[in-house]
C-alpha cells in the first residue's frame, strides 16, 4: 500500500501540539496553581487540552480518511479532498463536543466549562482552516 505524503507543517503542528500539551500539564499548570494566578491565564491553561484535542483529532481523522480513500481508490477515489476534510472535522466535532457536554466520558473525567467548549470549537475551526488553506498531503489531484 502506497503511503500518503503528509506535508511537513502538519507533522510539526502535530508534534508541537503534543509538546505543548505535555508542557502545559507538567509545568505550566502546576506553576500557575502554585503561584495562585487567576483570570485569563488560568482559563487558558485549563482550556489548552481541549484546543489540542480538537487539533490532534482533526489531523488524525483527516489522515485516516485520506489513507482510506487511497486504499479503496476504486470505490472512494472520486471523493474530493474538501469533502474528506469536512467529514474529518464533523467526526472530530461530534466526539469533542459530545464529550464536553458529557454525553460520554471516553476522554476521562471531564468537567463542563464553557471556555473548554470555546477552545474545542476554536481548535476544530482553526485546524480545518489551516488544512483547507495549506493542504494536508503532497501530490494530490487538484480540485
Amino acid at each position: 500500500m502506497k503511503e500518503i505524503q503528509i506535508k511537513n507543517y502538519v507533522r510539526y503542528l502535530f508534534g508541537v501540539s503534543i509538546l505543548l500539551f505535555i508542557l502545559n500539564k507538567l509545568y505550566l499548570r502546576p506553576w500557575i496553581l502554585e503561584n495562585e494566578l487567576s483570570g485569563f491565564v488560568l482559563i487558558l491553561t485549563y482550556s489548552i487540552p481541549n484546543l489540542i484535542e480538537a487539533i490532534i483529532g482533526t489531523l488524525i481523522l483527516t489522515g485516516i480518511l485520506l489513507q482510506l480513500r487511497q486504499s479503496f481508490n476504486d470505490k472512494l477515489g472520486t471523493i474530493k479532498d474538501v469533502n474528506l476534510r469536512i467529514l474529518a472535522v464533523v467526526i472530530a466535532t461530534i466526539y469533542v463536543i459530545s464529550q464536553e457536554l458529557k454525553f460520554h466520558n471516553l476522554g476521562g473525567n471531564n468537567v463542563y466549562d464553557p471556555y473548554d467548549l470555546i477552545a474545542s470549537i476554536m481548535g476544530l475551526m482553526g485546524t480545518f482552516a489551516v488544512i483547507q488553506i495549506f493542504g494536508f498531503v503532497y501530490n494530490l489531484k487538484k480540485e
